[in-house]
C-alpha cells in the first residue's frame, strides 16, 4: 500500500492529530518525545494532511514515501527517464511491423544463406504487407530440391519450414569418410560398402578415419562409394574422486534471507533490503521481467545463504565404500549411451594425507553407418 510518513514537532499534538484523524486515517502513530511524533497516512491524502499540519504550526521534520507507486511517480517525473520512455515507445511503434529475424527449418543440403537470401531479396520486410502464400510459391518454384514449403510469421520472425527431395548424393560433391566420434577399441566389424581403415582389436581416438569412401575393383581402380558399415567398440567411462583424511569443507547452514529490488531502465525504484548478519555466505541472483510492455520493469531477487566451515577427519579406509560409490557414479555419467556393461574395475592411489580412486566402466557400443 502506498503511504507517506510524517515526523512532526510542536505542541498540542493529541488534540490536533485527533482532528486530522476524523478526516484522514492515521496509521502507526509513534511518540518519540513530548513534542515529537510520527505517523503514516495514505499517499493520496498526504498533501492535504501536510497542509493541515502546517496550518497548526507544526514543524515537519521528515516526510518519507513508502511503496512502489510513489517511487514510480518520482521516477516518471525525471525528465531523462520520461524522455527515454517516449523514445522507446516511438521506436517500438516504428519497428513493430518489420521482420527482423529469418529462421529456416528442415534444411539438409540447402543453406540458410540460399533460401533466406532469396526471400530477403525478393520480398518486403513489412510483415503486414507480406503475402506468405506468395513466398511459399516462389521458394517452391525456384528451388528444385524442395518438395514442401510453409511460411509463417511469429512476432517479428519469419519462419520457413522446408522438406527436401531425396536426390542423388553426387549432386552435393564427393562422399565423406566415416570419422570416429569417441575413443575406444574396435571389437567387431561388418563392412557393407567402402574400405575399412581400422582392424579388430585396434584402438582408435576421436577423429580417426574408420571407413574410407571408396573401394578398389579387380583392376585396382578407385571407385567412389558411400561408406556403410556396422562397427562395435569397447568404450571406457572413467570417474575419479580424491579423498583427504583431514579436510575443511563448507556447507549451507539452512539459514537464508532475500533482498528484492524493482528496477526501471536499470535504476532501482523500490528496494526491500536488510543488512547481512552472516559471517560467511554465498548469493544467488534472479532477474524476472514484471511486464511485457515497453516499460521494462524488472524484479531482482538476491538470496543470501549462510555458510559454515567444518572440519572433516576421516581416513580413506573408513570412507572407502562411500568414495567408490561416488567414483562409480562419475564413471556412469561419462559413459554416454552405453548398452552393455562388459566389465568394471578401479585403482586406488595413496598419497600422504589421502588417496584417489579411479573407477573405470567398460561398455559395448555399436554404431551403424548407412
Amino acid at each position: 500500500m502506498a503511504s507517506t510518513e510524517f515526523k512532526i514537532k510542536g505542541l498540542n499534538q493529541e488534540k490536533n492529530l485527533n482532528i486530522i484523524s476524523k478526516k484522514y486515517k492515521i496509521n502507526e502513530l509513534k511518540r518519540h518525545s513530548k513534542n515529537c511524533s510520527s505517523f503514516k497516512v495514505s499517499f493520496f491524502q498526504a498533501k492535504k494532511v501536510k497542509k493541515l499540519l502546517l496550518s497548526f504550526g507544526y514543524e515537519i521534520l521528515e516526510e518519507k514515501n513508502h511503496g512502489v507507486l510513489p517511487n514510480i511517480i518520482k521516477t516518471l517525473g525525471n525528465i531523462y527517464i520520461l524522455s527515454a520512455i517516449i523514445v522507446s515507445f516511438v521506436v517500438y511503434l516504428a519497428q513493430s511491423p518489420i521482420i527482423w529475424r529469418y529462421e529456416l527449418l528442415g534444411e539438409e543440403n540447402l543453406t540458410q544463406a540460399e533460401v533466406v537470401g532469396f526471400v530477403k531479396e525478393n520480398f518486403t520486410k513489412n510483415k503486414f504487407a507480406l503475402n506468405t502464400k506468395a513466398v511459399e510459391g516462389a521458394i517452391y518454384d525456384n528451388f528444385e530440391e524442395i518438395s514442401f514449403v510453409s511460411v509463417i510469421i511469429r512476432g517479428q520472425t519469419l519462419i520457413i519450414n522446408i522438406k527436401e527431395k531425396l536426390l542423388p548424393d553426387e549432386i552435393y560433391g564427393d562422399f565423406e569418410p566415416v570419422i570416429a566420434e569417441f575413443d575406444g577399441k574396435v571389437t567387431d566389424i561388418n563392412l557393407i560398402s567402402g574400405t575399412m581403415n581400422v582392424k579388430v582389436n585396434e584402438y582408435v581416438k576421436k577423429g580417426d578415419v574408420l571407413v574410407l569412401p571408396y573401394f578398389l575393383d579387380g583392376n585396382g581402380e578407385v571407385n567412389p562409394v558411400k561408406p556403410s558399415a556396422e562397427i562395435t567398440f569397447e568404450v571406457y567411462g572413467e570417474g575419479e574422486v580424491v579423498h583427504y583424511d583431514h579436510n575443511i569443507e563448507i556447507r549451507r547452514t539452512g539459514n537464508s534471507y532475500e533482498n528484492r529490488e524493482v528496477q526501471l531502465f536499470g535504476l532501482t525504484i523500490y528496494a526491500n533490503q536488510q543488512e547481512s548478519n552472516f559471517d560467511l555466505f554465498e548469493t544467488e541472483e534472479q532477474i524476472v521481467n514484471l511486464t511485457n510492455s515497453i516499460l521494462p520493469l524488472k524484479l531482482k531477487r538476491t538470496i543470501y545463504y549462510e555458510l559454515e566451515e567444518f572440519e572433516v577427519n576421516e581416513i580413506f579406509e573408513e570412507a572407502e565404500e562411500k568414495i567408490l560409490f561416488k567414483a562409480r557414479e562419475k564413471a556412469l555419467l561419462n559413459s554416454d549411451d552405453y548398452a552393455i556393461i562388459k566389465d568394471e574395475f578401479y585403482t586406488v592411489r595413496h598419497f600422504e594425507g589421502g588417496a584417489s580412486v579411479n573407477y573405470v566402466i567398460v561398455y559395448e557400443k555399436t554404431i551403424s553407418i548407412t
